[in-house]
């Protein structure tokens, strides 16, 4: 009697231990951090997304992937960074145009952008990859002075962005 409750226990146990090692773990989640020493190197921007795509200026639309980054809030870089350096609090996005790099330093603080005392955006560290965010609020945009918007087309199409009520998002992941 006592054989088979020990064939029985013996063969609950395997199914017990059969069961628990096919059972497939959930796959996790890069870990994030925004401490300096994750976030410091040369990173290298793909998959810039732009929100919004396009802006209507006086019944003419236009890509604000091809004209923001020469507006004056980003320092006359001409095109989307295909770099950011950071070292310490300090983050330099990099744009190339006829082989000469443009840059435009920022302020990197607890995996927040800032440029002077108006922060914009944010940048944190998941598993290898680096994830941007540029983000100027309505509000941002509408406080900036007329002077800010001059007759280019990028000022333009800043200001067509804050008379609308949208916000300006930019959006890109960093490999080393």
């Amino acid at each position: 009697m006592y054989i088979k409750q020990w064939a029985a226990a013996l063969l609950l146990g395997a199914i017990v231990l059969g069961t628990a090692s096919c059972a497939k773990d959930e796959p996790k989640k890069p870990e994030t951090s925004i401490a300096i020493e994750d976030l410091a190197g040369t990173w290298t921007l793909s998959g810039v997304t732009f929100s919004p795509e396009t802006v209507t200026v006086g019944g003419t639309e236009y890509k604000v992937a091809d004209h923001i980054f020469k507006a004056f809030i980003f320092n006359g870089l001409s095109v989307a960074p295909s770099k950011v350096k950071i070292e310490g609090e300090k983050a330099t996005l990099i744009s190339v145009v006829d082989g000469i790099e443009k840059t435009f330093d920022v302020t990197v603080k607890e995996g927040k952008l800032s440029f002077h005392s108006f922060s914009f955006g944010s940048v944190v560290r998941e598993g290898n990859q680096l994830k941007l965010e540029i983000a100027v609020t309505n509000d941002l945009l509408k406080k900036m002075p007329l002077s800010h918007f001059a007759n280019d087309e990028a000022s333009t199409i800043l200001k067509a962005i804050a008379e609308q009520g949208k916000d300006l998002k930019i959006t890109a992941t960093g490999t080393k």
